[in-house]
């Protein structure tokens, strides 16, 4: 995860993330993009690699970072991803 402030003529430069962000796991497409939502909450995400856990009640198909897009995004259509299936396991990741 990364944060980038852009300057008044659109010049990005990061900056640390430290930020409360949603997050949301979603089961089988249902019509929209996204499919059943699973499981939505807060979690505090910092700057760099991070995994996060949850435990849900169906069978993930894709999960993300703000999903709902609240959050000012140049490049949003890569915040909601599939959930790859771990071989052996009874769960899934999202890469």
């Amino acid at each position: 995860a990364r944060k980038l402030r852009a300057d008044s003529i659109g010049r990005e430069t990061e900056v640390p993330l430290d930020d409360v962000v949603e997050i949301g796991v979603f089961g089988a497409d249902a019509g929209d993009r996204r499919g059943e939502l699973l499981y939505r909450g807060l979690h505090r995400i910092r700057s760099g690699a991070q995994s996060i856990t949850v435990i849900v009640t169906g069978e993930p198909a894709r999960a993300g970072i703000d999903p709902w897009r609240r959050l000012i995004d140049r490049r949003r259509d890569d915040n909601v991803v599939d959930v790859e299936t771990v071989p052996g396991g009874s769960g899934g990741t999202a890469p």
